[in-house]
């Protein structure tokens, strides 16, 4: 077995109730979030006759599809703001000279 597939078990072995609770949990990197949540949001755990509600293998109950999907775009915008706060300040970028600018333009 994989580090990967080693990986991958001991994540989908832990209990999230809600899927908020994948969100607030320190130890998971963004992309294990990610794969937690996607797997959450797949038909794969959808409830037979239920379609709008999802069960992650392991919980007890069942959660909205609506409430996945939520968590999924929190989980983006923080990836956002993350990445922004991350992003270098002050580049400065030159003007393309088709567009018959001189010098730069100050980004930051």
């Amino acid at each position: 077995m994989s580090t990967q597939q080693i990986e991958r078990k001991s994540i989908a072995s832990r209990s999230f109730s809600l899927p908020h609770e994948v969100l607030d949990d320190p130890s998971l990197s963004m992309s294990q979030k990610r794969a937690i949540l996607c797997e959450w949001a797949s038909d794969a755990c959808a409830v037979e006759s239920m379609p709008a509600l999802r069960l992650l293998p392991g919980t007890v109950m069942p959660v909205t599809l609506s409430a996945v999907i939520d968590a999924l775009s929190q989980l983006d915008k923080r990836a956002a703001r993350q990445a922004e706060e991350q992003a270098p300040r002050g580049i400065v970028l030159p003007l393309r000279r088709d567009l018959g600018g001189r010098g730069g333009v100050a980004l930051g």
